[in-house]
């Protein structure tokens, strides 16, 4: 080889040796730019969401963080999320994920897609009964609204059993059915009526013939009923019948006949005074017996226990004509007014005391502050209105008064006040309230003038009895 042609081939290797090195420069070259680049982007979108659209379930708590899919070169510290979904309600809500000033939004749908819980049970009905869905649905429950329907409905009004699917749907569509049965039958049995049980009354008194009536039937859950009263007269002593009609929707009828006998009342065609001192018995209950006696006249005294030294005159009560009943043992309504409870173990301790001071058993009461009070609210809201039904049904009888002679009002109030004011009433039968404590001087002095009042004017003075005008107040708790 010439030296030309060695110098040529020199030439030629130095510049493939560069063409080499340049072109291994560049393959070194590209992985770290794509590395840069994909830094670059993953830098500047540094979460990746699962998806843009996130169903789910009603009611069920919703975490944003579960539709994030990777955090790149950020923490969740880094993350600022924004929701706005109400997962008690049905819609669409956004959700906005911010990190390093860029932004993601998705949305979260709150669907239903869990169909209702449903259970039913078997009906049985007459010809004339109603036949709705409801009426085979024991429990129909979901987070939504649920309609009740019959699947595939048929033809039900001739007696026999058939098969009902019920389908219960919610407000997203999706529906529960179940299947029972439907028995339907002919009714030929008439309603039954209860509490018609025998009555007795005091002539002038009056009887509500449906007052604790009660009509059943086997098919008809509203049957009616009837009362034929119209042969009882209140005023006459005697036995009548009160005739009960029932009825029920497929035409089934019935009777039952109830006896009333008005008894005679010996006050029924008397004007009768009844005298009546609370609070006692007290250092003034002799002089009060003394006038009663001087005037051949009786009275009923509502003792309590507070005042037990003087508890031996309460046998002079019964001994001279006149009757002790019971107040309360201790009159103090906070006690007394806690609770029904209470009230008839208090009852009891004052009805024990009465009997074993007199050997008579009190079935005569008056409440403190009368049927009518208010303050028994503060303790025991309602507690009237079942005291007044409960005495009575354990065969006591409870008096308020229909004329005041206000000596409640203050001590030593004014002998003509208390005249005038105990002398007020012009009723057949008149319970005058007055009290017997060691405070009520003036009540004693007034006293012999309001019986000679009534004296001139007619009246008898009796103590009371279970069968007595009881003048009931409006019941207020």
């Amino acid at each position: 080889m010439t030296k030309k042609n060695r110098r040529h081939s020199s030439r030629k290797r130095r510049r493939r040796r560069a063409l080499l090195l340049r072109i291994t420069a560049v393959l070194l070259l590209i992985p770290v730019l794509a590395a840069a680049g994909i830094f670059a982007y993953l830098y500047t979108h540094p979460i990746k969401l699962k998806d843009n659209i996130v169903k789910h379930e009603l009611m069920e708590p919703f975490d944003p963080w579960e539709n994030v899919k990777d955090l790149y070169f950020a923490d969740k510290k880094d993350v600022d999320i924004q929701s706005e979904a109400d997962v008690e309600k049905l819609g669409d809500y956004p959700v906005t994920y911010t990190c390093r000033g860029h932004e993601y939004k998705a949305t979260v749908k709150v669907v239903d897609t869990t169909p209702p819980a449903l259970k039913v049970h078997p009906y049985k009905t007459d010809l004339s009964g109603d036949v709705t869905p409801e009426k085979f649905v024991k429990e129909a429950t979901d987070l939504t609204e649920v309609t009740l329907s019959f699947k595939d409905p048929g033809r039900w009004d001739q007696e026999g059993t058939y098969d009902v699917r019920i389908a219960a749907t919610d407000s997203s569509g999706n529906e529960t059915v179940e299947t029972t049965t439907l028995t339907r039958i002919k009714d030929t049995t008439p309603p039954v009526v209860q509490g018609v049980d025998n009555v007795e009354v005091l002539q002038g008194r009056t009887v509500d013939f449906e007052e604790g009536i009660t009509v059943t039937d086997d098919m008809d859950p509203d049957p009616t009923f009837s009362v034929n009263s119209d042969q009882v007269d209140f005023a006459t002593p005697g036995t009548y019948e009160v005739t009960y009609t029932t009825k029920d929707r497929s035409g089934n009828e019935g009777t039952t006949v109830r006896q009333v006998t008005v008894k005679k009342d010996r006050d029924y065609d008397r004007k009768v005074v009844y005298l009546t001192f609370d609070d006692g018995p007290s250092a003034h209950t002799d002089k009060i017996l003394e006038i009663l006696n001087k005037y051949n006249a009786r009275a009923t005294f509502f003792v309590t226990g507070n005042n037990q030294k003087h508890n031996d005159v309460l046998k002079r009560i019964v001994d001279q004509g006149s009757v002790v009943a019971l107040h309360t043992y201790t009159h103090n309504y906070a006690e007394v007014y806690a609770s029904e409870e209470a009230y008839f173990k208090d009852l009891q301790k004052i009805s024990d005391m009465v009997k074993e001071a007199t050997g008579v058993e009190s079935k005569l009461i008056r409440f403190p502050g009368g049927s009518s009070n208010t303050v028994s609210k503060q303790y025991c809201p309602g507690l009237m209105t079942k005291l007044t039904k409960a005495v009575q049904e354990k065969g006591y009888q409870y008096f308020d008064w229909n004329c005041d002679s206000t000596d409640a009002s203050g001590n030593n109030v004014p002998v003509k006040t208390l005249i005038d004011n105990a002398t007020s009433s012009s009723a057949q039968h008149i319970n005058i309230l007055m009290h017997d404590t060691d405070a009520k001087g003036t009540t004693v002095e007034a006293l012999p003038d309001i019986i000679k009042y009534y004296r001139s004017q007619g009246y008898a003075f009796e103590a009371l009895t279970v069968d007595s005008y009881p003048a009931h107040h409006s019941v207020n708790n």
